[in-house]
C-alpha cells in the first residue's frame, strides 16, 4: 500500500471521454473444439455487423448526424414555454435567492420515412452570480418543459436543484457541488438551503429576467467543452480554461449478505484498505446494482432500498437531486440519496492549480496518469462532489483530422494510478480518462462512480 507523501503537492489534470473505456482482457490457451466455437461466433458477429452498418445507413438520426438532409422532411421549431424558478438560498449566512426565467426550446425533425424525433433544451441552462468573495454561485434549472410546476403537483414541493459553488468566478474551472441534503448539513457547508418552487411564467417576464439579471457564465465557457467544431457552428470562440460543467464523485454503500462474503473471499492477501475486484464477475458479485437488487447507503441506521430507488446520473437534469427518504406522492418518481464523496481525478490534490491549462499541459507531456481521486476525508466530505474540467478539453478549440494526434492519447495510455483520501487502491484498471467504476474498501463497503452534467447539445446559457 502507498499513500502520498503529504510534503508533495501534485496537481495534474485528468482526461474523461465516457466511450473511451479500456479493458484488457487475458486469454488462456483455448481447448480446439473451443475454437471452433469462438470462429463460428466470430463469423456470426462480423455479419451481424455487416447487418447493422446496412441498417446504420438508412437510419433517420445516422443520415440526420451525417449531414444528410435529403433524408428529412421537415423541422418544426418547438418553442413558447417558460417557467419561473424560485430558489432561497444563503451564502456564508448571506441571501442569496434566486428568481429566473426559463425557456424551453427545441425542435422536431421528421424524417422521409414517417419517423421523427424531438430534441429539448433549456436556456438558461445553468446561471450564476459572483460573490463578494470572488467565487461563484450557480444554479442549475431542473427541466419543466411540459407545464409541471409546484402548484399542480407537477412538481414535488420538496425540489432540491442543483448547486455549485465554483472556486473562480473568472474561470469557473473548479466547483463544489451540493449534491443531496448531506452537504448542507455539513460543517464543511458554505450554503443553506430554503426550498425552491417552479411556476408558470411567459415571454414577457422571461424578456425582463434577461434585462434586468446578468448572467455569469458566458458563452464561450459553457460551449468550450463541446469541441472546436462545436464552437465554429455557433460563431463562439474557445475559452482558454473552460468551465467545469461535469460533476464528478462516488457513491458509497454498505456491503451485507452474500455481497459482503463474496468481497471477504476476494479480498487479496496483503488486505489493502482499498482494491479493485480482478474482473466484471467479481465485481457483480460482490455489489449487483441490478432492477430490485437490495443496496444499503454508509448511512447509519439505513436500511436496504432496491437498486432501481437509488438516484441515478440521468435523472438530475429533469428532477434536481435526491432528497432523503421515500416521502414523496405516488406521482412523483422518488429517487433516494446514496453517500456521495467528491472525485479529485487527475488533478490528484487539494488546492485546485491556478492555471488549469498549464497544468494540463504539464501532465499531457509527463504524466501521472490518475483515474479517480476521491476526496473522502474517513467520510467528512458526505454529500459533496467536484466539478471541473479534464485533460481531454486542452489545449482549448483545436482541430484534429487524425484524433491519434491529440495530446491526450499518450497520457491515457500511460498506467492508472486511483486514490482514495491520498492512499494507494491495489489493483490495475485503465479505464481511459475515468476512474474506475467500482472500488471496494476492506470487505465492508464499496465506492460506485456517480457523474453527471449540466451542459446539453439543445441547451444554452
Amino acid at each position: 500500500m502507498r499513500k502520498l507523501r503529504s510534503s508533495i503537492v501534485l496537481r495534474v489534470g485528468e482526461e474523461t471521454a465516457p466511450g473511451a473505456r479500456r479493458a484488457v482482457v487475458t486469454v488462456g490457451t483455448l481447448e480446439a473444439s473451443m475454437k471452433a466455437k469462438i470462429a463460428l461466433l466470430f463469423l456470426v458477429g462480423v455479419v451481424a455487423s455487416a447487418a447493422a452498418i446496412v441498417a446504420a445507413k438508412h437510419s433517420p438520426v445516422i443520415q440526420a448526424l451525417r449531414g444528410n438532409w435529403d433524408f428529412v422532411k421537415s423541422v418544426q421549431e418547438e418553442t413558447g414555454t417558460y417557467y419561473r424558478l424560485k430558489v432561497k438560498l444563503a451564502y456564508k449566512g448571506e441571501p442569496q435567492d434566486f428568481d429566473i426565467v426559463v425557456t424551453c426550446g427545441g425542435r422536431q425533425i421528421n424524417y422521409a420515412d414517417g419517423s421523427r424525433t424531438s430534441e429539448l433544451g433549456v436556456a438558461p441552462g445553468v446561471f450564476g452570480r459572483r460573490m463578494s468573495d470572488g467565487k461563484g454561485l450557480v444554479l442549475v434549472p431542473p427541466q419543466a418543459c411540459r407545464g409541471e410546476t409546484t402548484e399542480n403537483g407537477g412538481v414535488a414541493k420538496d425540489l432540491l436543484p442543483a448547486v455549485v459553488v465554483f472556486d473562480d468566478a473568472e474561470t469557473l474551472a473548479f466547483g463544489t457541488a451540493y449534491m443531496s441534503d448531506d452537504a448542507y448539513d455539513s460543517p464543511l457547508s458554505v450554503l443553506r438551503f430554503g426550498g425552491a418552487t417552479i411556476e408558470r411564467a411567459d415571454r414577457k417576464g422571461f424578456d425582463q429576467f434577461r434585462r434586468e439579471q446578468a448572467n455569469l457564465i458566458t458563452r464561450s465557457s459553457y460551449w468550450t467543452r463541446a469541441g472546436a467544431a462545436a464552437l465554429k457552428s455557433r460563431g463562439i470562440p474557445a475559452a482558454r480554461i473552460p468551465m467545469g460543467v461535469v460533476c464528478f464523485s462516488y457513491a458509497r454503500y454498505r456491503l451485507f449478505g452474500q455481497g459482503k462474503d463474496r468481497a471477504h473471499e476476494l479480498w487479496p492477501a496483503e488486505r489493502p484498505r482499498f482494491w479493485l475486484p480482478a474482473t466484471q464477475h467479481d465485481s457483480e458479485a460482490i455489489h449487483p446494482f441490478t432492477y430490485g437488487h437490495p443496496v444499503l447507503t454508509d448511512h447509519d441506521g439505513a436500511t436496504p432500498y432496491p437498486a432501481n430507488q437509488v438516484m441515478q446520473h440521468e435523472f438530475v437534469p429533469t428532477l434536481g437531486m435526491p432528497r432523503r427518504g421515500l416521502d414523496r406522492p405516488e406521482k412523483h418518481t422518488r429517487f433516494i440519496a446514496s453517500s456521495y464523496y467528491p472525485d479529485i481525478g487527475g488533478w490528484i490534490t487539494l488546492p485546485w492549480p491556478p492555471d488549469a491549462a498549464t497544468r494540463a499541459e504539464t501532465l499531457l507531456r509527463n504524466g501521472p496518469h490518475v483515474g479517480a481521486s476521491i476526496d473522502f476525508r474517513d467520510g467528512a466530505t458526505r454529500g459533496f462532489g467536484y466539478c471541473r474540467p479534464t485533460v481531454s478539453e486542452f489545449p482549448t478549440g483545436v482541430e484534429y483530422s487524425d484524433p491519434n494526434a491529440h495530446p491526450s492519447i499518450p497520457y491515457i495510455r500511460l498506467p492508472q494510478v486511483n486514490f482514495i483520501d491520498g492512499i494507494e487502491v491495489s489493483g490495475h484498471s485503465n479505464w481511459g480518462g475515468m476512474g474506475p467504476p467500482m472500488i471496494i474498501e476492506r470487505d465492508e463497503f464499496v465506492f460506485r462512480s456517480f457523474t453527471f452534467g449540466f451542459a446539453t447539445l439543445w441547451g444554452d446559457v
